[in-house]
């Protein structure tokens, strides 16, 4: 006879803060995902005038020229954003709030998947004398630090969003 696994019920989120800031990063990060990065694989037509020069007025202030010029390597990673970062960024958002046990593994997909992709992104800026190089690696070392903070949260942790269950409870969360 198999064992009966112990019950589980998802703290609030409240109770975890730094599971809120994740959540807020990849929330904030759905629309940028979807209306300005994917400005480098899709035709132009596909946007508003408004969102096109939003872009245009970040690359001239930045000096962004992985936006601006959109080389190869660029398109493909903002291409692996949209096929497989989007899905995970909603799908986590609603994991890290609601306190899912699956969010741990969808998590782990997205923090090794996003830090991936910004290795050669940051290769590139490291290897190129821009003026703006220094403001560049600032505008971007969110989604390298990000990503380590995700996986650091959820690797060593089984149950990163639920306590066990007290037996007057007896609530499942998941």
């Amino acid at each position: 006879m198999a064992a009966s696994l112990p019950s589980r019920r998802p703290l609030p989120i409240g109770n975890r803060p730094v599971d809120l800031v994740l959540a807020v990063f990849m929330l904030i990060n759905i629309p940028i995902v979807l209306l300005v990065e994917s400005q480098a694989v899709f035709p132009s037509v596909f946007f508003p005038q408004s969102l096109l020069d939003a872009v245009q007025w970040y690359v001239h202030l930045s000096g962004d020229y992985l936006v601006r010029d959109k080389p190869p390597f660029f398109r493909g990673l903002v291409l692996a954003e949209l096929v497989f970062q989007l899905p995970l960024l909603v799908v986590n958002s609603y994991a890290f709030i609601a306190g899912k046990s699956w969010g741990r593994i969808t998590g782990i997909l997205f923090g090794a998947q996003l830090f991936t992709t910004m290795v050669p992104i940051f290769a590139d800026l490291l290897a190129t004398n821009v003026p703006t190089r220094n403001l560049l690696l600032g505008i971007y070392l969110p989604y390298i630090i990000m990503p380590v903070i995700i996986l650091a949260r959820l690797i060593p942790s089984e149950h990163p969003f639920s306590e066990p269950a007290d037996s007057l409870n007896g609530k499942k969360g998941d």
